[in-house]
């Protein structure tokens, strides 16, 4: 005898604005002083020319201010890593109460795409990423959002998959790779070898197999957004050449009830000619009758003529 089995599907609570969404709020505010750094930096790189590095635990690279530089580093370093674990933590407790809100569909994915493409100009500033790498994946993510955008407006959704799933961890492990150790293979005396860009192409393989599996599960997700957009304008299509068809027959049937109704004036105008033909038939048969027929004066009796006539 089998047991009945217990389905542990739990269905979603929708929430207004939970703890996710503070998470997530936090998340895009942490990204004002990651900003304000990044110009710092990028200022002060520009002002005293050259990138710093280090050589083991010495701080080299630019002339002036490199010790300013290394701290806004850090700081933007933390605050990033501060932004992924809020990434994580808001994901866990929704997972977790299985919840979700109108709000975290839009804006947990923007403050995603926010922290990482902040953090990957961050790196390109820095000079231990390559711009191409940045951009690549800015045009990713514009083509992505924009047919998100507009599959949202009418109503199509996309799951997740798991390519982009996989790609957003490796994005993010690889840019904290490329954070805490680009400093150190920026040095170009490091290795006799291999020169410094030649050690930061390997440092950012991580970081460019992301960018493959980004515009794999990119690739996907369009693909799926333009089958709903076809599929819907298929049906708006069919929906307009169905309305047309039912304003034909419907304009047919006007049409037809105009004609039935146009014959039954016409019948009744027959048939009131003819009934006015009949009685106007009638009336003249009668005026004949009376036109034949005898008078009471030509009915007198012999009898009854005067005396004197006789």
């Amino acid at each position: 005898m089998h047991k009945n089995k217990t389905s542990n599907y739990k269905p979603l609570k929708v929430t207004k604005f939970g703890v996710a969404n503070w998470l997530t709020v936090l998340r895009l505010l942490l990204m004002i002083p990651f900003i304000a750094l990044m110009t710092a930096i990028c200022t002060l790189m520009i002002k005293n020319g050259g990138i710093i590095y280090y050589d083991k635990l010495t701080l080299s690279g630019v002339n002036n201010s490199k010790l300013t530089i290394s701290i806004m580093y850090w700081l933007n370093v933390i605050i990033f890593i501060a932004a992924m674990i809020t990434d994580f933590v808001d994901g866990h407790y929704a997972r977790k109460t299985n919840t979700v809100s109108a709000f975290g569909k839009v804006f947990d994915p923007i403050a995603d795409k926010v922290a990482t493409t902040l953090m990957m100009i961050f790196l390109a500033i820095t000079q231990y990423t390559f711009l191409p790498i940045v951009v690549l994946f800015i045009i990713r993510d514009i083509l992505v959002d924009g047919s998100r955008t507009y599959a949202i407006k009418k109503n199509i959704e996309v799951a997740a998959n798991w390519w982009g799933k996989i790609k957003t961890i490796i994005v993010s492990f690889a840019l904290i790779a490329v954070a805490f150790a680009g400093p150190w293979l920026a040095n170009p005396t490091l290795s006799t070898k291999h020169s410094s860009t030649e050690l930061l192409t390997y440092l950012n393989l991580p970081l460019i197999i992301g960018l493959l599996l980004a515009w794999i599960s990119g690739v996907i997700y369009m693909s799926k957004y333009l089958k709903g957009i076809t599929k819907d304008l298929q049906e708006k299509q069919k929906a307009k050449q169905e309305l047309a068809k039912q304003a034909e027959n419907k304009e047919n049937v006007t049409k037809t009830l105009a004609e039935e109704k146009e014959k039954e004036v016409l019948t009744y105008e027959a048939e009131k000619q003819e009934a006015q033909q009949e009685e106007n038939l009638e009336a003249s048969r009668e005026e004949i009758q009376n036109i034949g027929s005898p008078t009471n004066d030509d009915l007198v009796d012999e009898d009854d003529e005067p005396f004197f006539d006789k």
